[in-house]
C-alpha cells in the first residue's frame, strides 16, 4: 500500500502511467494540457516540472486517478479490479476500518524548509491558474485543511478549495454546513480567529479521507491509520497547535479571521459540475504565519476538468461504496450502486436492486436520496435498476432506463433539495436570494412488481455463461 505523494507516483511510473511535462506555464497551459489528456481512456498521471519562472524540482502533479489500476493503487487494492468489483472491494475495505490515531514525531521531510515571518511567500510555487476564467491561482485543488473544534478537540480534516490573494494570503472557500465552516464560525462567534493548516500534497488515502463522508466526530487522520492499518505520522506545526502529516508535500499555516475583521474575494472557478456557477466574491482568509515543503516539492492538483474520460474515478468509487456501505444499514436487496461519471458523479446515482417485496425499490430510492454519504447534495437523479444490470455500465443502464420505465408511473419529484452555489441551474432570481436548492426525481427503472414474471425475457446472456464464453475465447478476441 502506497504512503505519501512520492510513493504514489513512483508506483505509477513503474507501472508505465506517468508522464513529465517541461517548460509549460502555470498561466492556463498546464490546465490545458491535463484537459487534452483526458480525450483517451486510462490516461496517465501528469507531473509538470521546469514550470516558466520557477527552478526545476518545483513540481505539480495532476490527473492522479484517470486510470482504474491508479484507483486501485491510492486505495490500496488489486490493480485489476474495475467498476463494481472496485467499488465492492473499496466498499468491503470501508466496513473493516478500525481508526487508529496519528502518532507525534519530533520531525519529518515536511519540515526540510521553514518560511517564517518575512520569509513568507506561497508565490515560490508553481501554482496554476487552471481554467481560463478563474478569478486567480488555486494553490489548493487536491489539497486537505486541519482544524481543531475548539470545545472537544476533535481534528477535522476537509477538503475545501484554496485561491492565492497575496504572498501570505489565501482564499478559502468552505460550503456552509461542511465541518470546515462549522468549526470556523465556532471560533468567529467567540471572536477568535481560527487555526488552520493547509496541506497541498499528501498522499492518496489521506486525500480520500479528506473528501469522504467520514462520520462526524471521527477524526480523518484517524480514519486513514484504519485505513492504512497504521497510524499517520504527525509533527506539530510551527505556529499552530495542529497535527501535519509528517510526509506532506507543503504546508500552509495560519489563523481565519472573522469574515467581518478581513476577507478577500474569491473565484470565479472552474467547479467540478464543470461551468463557472459561482461568482466572485467575498470569502474567509487564511493569515499565513508559516510555510513549510520538502525539498523539490510536488503541489497535488486536482482541479476538476471536463474532458472525454473522467478526470477522477477516486471519488466515484468512494462515493459509490459509502453509500453501498449505508445501504447494507437499512434494507436487503442492494446488489451494486454507482454515481456516475459521465454525469459528475453527485448529481446522478445508479442503485442495482433485487426486487423482493413491493415498494421495495422506492424505499431504496428513497434512501439514496436521503442518507448520510448519499445523493443529499446536489443529487437530481436517482435510478434504481434491477439486479441484472450492472451500475457502473451505463449502456444497460440506459437499456433499463428505455425499456423498462413508464415516466407516467415510475417518476417521482422531490422539491426542495440541497444544492450549492456551484451548481449551475439554480436560476438568477434564487441566486440573488441564496436560495441554493434543487429537485430532484427518483426513477424507477425496473421490471414492474406486480407482473414481473411476465415482463418479456431479455436476450442478454447471463454472466456465469459470458464468463465461459470469455475463458474459451477471450485471448483470442482481446489480444
Amino acid at each position: 500500500m502506497v504512503g505519501d505523494l512520492r510513493e504514489f507516483v513512483e508506483k505509477a511510473k513503474e507501472l508505465g502511467e506517468c508522464r513529465t511535462i517541461e517548460g509549460a506555464h502555470w498561466d492556463v497551459e498546464i490546465g490545458r494540457i491535463a484537459e487534452l489528456s483526458l480525450s483517451v481512456p486510462e490516461s496517465p498521471l501528469l507531473i509538470f516540472d521546469k514550470v516558466e519562472g520557477y527552478p526545476q524540482g518545483f513540481r505539480v502533479a495532476t490527473n492522479p486517478f484517470t486510470s482504474s489500476r491508479r484507483v486501485a493503487l491510492g486505495l490500496g487494492l488489486p490493480l485489476d479490479l474495475k467498476g463494481l468489483d472496485l467499488i465492492r472491494a473499496w466498499k468491503e475495505k470501508l466496513s473493516a476500518v478500525k481508526p487508529i490515531p496519528p502518532v507525534y514525531v519530533k520531525t519529518g521531510p515536511i519540515k526540510e524548509n521553514v518560511q517564517l515571518g518575512k520569509d513568507i511567500d506561497v508565490l515560490k510555487f508553481p501554482t496554476p491558474k487552471w481554467h481560463e476564467h478563474d478569478g486567480g491561482r488555486y494553490i489548493g485543488t487536491g489539497c486537505m485543511v486541519i482544524q481543531k473544534d475548539p470545545d472537544s478537540g476533535w481534528v477535522n480534516v476537509g477538503a475545501y478549495r484554496s485561491q492565492i490573494v497575496n504572498k501570505n494570503t489565501v482564499a478559502l472557500h468552505v460550503v456552509p454546513g461542511h465541518h470546515g465552516a462549522i468549526i470556523a464560525k465556532k471560533y468567529w462567534d467567540r471572536g477568535l480567529s481560527c487555526p488552520t493548516a493547509i496541506v497541498c500534497g499528501q498522499g492518496p488515502l489521506l486525500w480520500v479521507s479528506a473528501m469522504s463522508s467520514v462520520p462526524i466526530g471521527i477524526g480523518e487522520l484517524d480514519w486513514t491509520g484504519g485505513l492504512r492499518n497504521r497510524a499517520v505520522e504527525v509533527v506539530r506545526g510551527e505556529t499552530v497547535d495542529l497535527p501535519i502529516p509528517a510526509d506532506a508535500e507543503i504546508v500552509l499555516e495560519g489563523e481565519m479571521p472573522p469574515p467581518e475583521v478581513e476577507s478577500a474575494d474569491e473565484g470565479p472557478f472552474g467547479e467540478w459540475e464543470g461551468y463557472y456557477a459561482g461568482h466572485r466574491s467575498p470569502h474567509p482568509v487564511v493569515k499565513l504565519s508559516a510555510i513549510m515543503h520538502r525539498n523539490d516539492p510536488i503541489q497535488f492538483g486536482v482541479p476538476m476538468l471536463i474532458g472525454t474520460h473522467d478526470d477522477n474515478g477516486f471519488q466515484t468509487v468512494d462515493y459509490s461504496a459509502q453509500l453501498w456501505a449505508g445501504f447494507d444499514k437499512q434494507i436487503a436487496g442492494v446488489m451494486g450502486v454507482s454515481f456516475v461519471p459521465q454525469a459528475r458523479r453527485k448529481p446522478m446515482v445508479v442503485v442495482s436492486l433485487k426486487q423482493m417485496y413491493p415498494g421495495h425499490v422506492k424505499q431504496a430510492a428513497l434512501i439514496a436520496a436521503s442518507i448520510y454519504g448519499g445523493a443529499t447534495h446536489i443529487g437530481k437523479f436517482i435510478i434504481v435498476v434491477d439486479d441484472d444490470i450492472d451500475p457502473t455500465n451505463m449502456t444497460e443502464v440506459l437499456w433499463a432506463l428505455g425499456t423498462r420505465c413508464d415516466p407516467a408511473s415510475q417518476m417521482d419529484f422531490l422539491s426542495n433539495r440541497t444544492s450549492q452555489a456551484s451548481d449551475p441551474r439554480i436560476n438568477p432570481d434564487k441566486r440573488k436570494i441564496r436560495d441554493f436548492t434543487c429537485s430532484s426525481v427518483l426513477i424507477d427503472a425496473c421490471k414492474p412488481w406486480a407482473w414481473r414474471d411476465q415482463f418479456p425475457k431479455s436476450t442478454k446472456t447471463s454472466p456465469e455463461v459470458m464468463a465461459q464464453v470469455r475463458k474459451k475465447w477471450g485471448d483470442i478476441l482481446f489480444s
